[in-house]
């Protein structure tokens, strides 16, 4: 019997929610009345976060794509054949980043090189491969980090600029944590327990969404003028959130803010390398010959692919799309 499409939605909330669930409990604190806007705080960001001159866009020849790319591809259901790779530079870092992109995909190449390119360099340091797919194997997911290996994953084309950062909250998280998270630690928890509210609903998933939505906030009130207190009116009440961004605008400093000549510091520990291993997308490229001396991965005993590290196979963190605006 073939499920409705409600049964799917209710199978992909409960899936949802266990991978939140699963980083830790729900919040106890009282949510902003009015909470903070994060698709207002989007456009106010703009004028700010402007993303440098790509120097380079290369895009690679069909038949090899870096490992995770694969991986993930075949993970959520797409054929390894449909992926387009993009070496891009930036004018602020000689280094290229790797970033992937499913042929169906409603995000354009301009797109997601732009809202890559508009993140702080200092927070772009930390981010290894970024990967569009059309969607998710779970509907009304808009994105996915995976914090251990410094990747992050968006489906359509969802550009807001809030969830850009909130994304890359999660892998500063895991980066600042020593052997776990900083959201578990007790410096922030310290933080947490001295303000009296929480900055959005969403901040009440857990500890991890509730570092990510400060990350946004922390980076407004360094890059927008006025910074938090100047959101025009209804405006949330900044000072019941305020230990909590504050610290992580002491923990982060330059790597959330924009600062005129600064260029990138990319940081290949505890990750992988700024690259995962470079593979054939499969075999019938490896017979047109378009990725020779290039390995074609092989899945292992426990179902993951060869190449891909322990970072790489740990649980991610899904966003609903719900909760982001589907930009046009």
């Amino acid at each position: 019997m073939t499920p409705s499409k409600s049964q799917l939605l209710t199978s992909a909330t409960v899936a949802l929610l266990a991978s939140q669930g699963a980083l830790g409990q729900q919040l106890t604190k009282p949510i902003l009345n009015p909470e903070y806007d994060l698709g207002a705080m989007s456009q106010a960001f703009l004028p700010h976060l402007i993303a440098p001159a790509a120097t380079s866009i290369n895009k690679w020849p069909w038949g090899k794509l870096p490992a995770f790319c694969k991986s993930e591809s075949i993970h959520e259901g797409f054929s390894a054949y449909d992926m387009e790779v993009y070496e891009v530079t930036f004018a602020d870092c000689s280094q290229p980043w790797y970033m992937c992109r499913h042929n169906g995909s409603t995000m354009s190449v301009g797109g997601m090189i732009n809202a890559f390119g508009s993140l702080p360099v200092g927070t772009r340091d930390f981010i290894r491969h970024i990967v569009v797919f059309p969607g998710f194997m779970t509907p009304g997911v808009a994105a996915h980090a995976k914090s251990g290996s410094g990747d992050l994953m968006f489906g359509q084309n969802y550009l807001d600029t809030s969830l850009w950062i909130h994304e890359s909250g999660h892998i500063f998280d895991r980066q600042h944590g020593g052997n776990g998270d900083y959201s578990a630690t007790s410096a922030w928890l310290n933080a947490y327990n001295s303000d009296s509210h929480l900055p959005t609903g969403y901040a009440n998933t857990n500890q991890a969404e509730n570092f990510a939505e400060h990350v946004i906030l922390a980076t407004y009130d360094n890059v927008v003028p006025g910074g938090l207190a100047g959101i025009p009116a209804p405006t949330p009440n900044h000072l019941a959130v305020q230990n909590q961004y504050t610290n992580v605008k002491n923990l982060l400093g330059n790597k959330i803010r924009k600062v005129t000549g600064a260029t990138c510091n990319r940081q290949p520990t505890p990750l992988i390398g700024i690259t995962s291993p470079v593979v054939c997308m499969g075999p019938d490229a490896l017979a047109q010959g378009a990725c020779v001396g290039t390995p074609n991965m092989k899945r292992d005993e426990n179902g993951h692919d060869a190449l891909i590290a322990a970072a790489e196979k740990e649980p991610g963190i899904y966003e609903p799309a719900s909760r982001w605006t589907e930009s046009a």
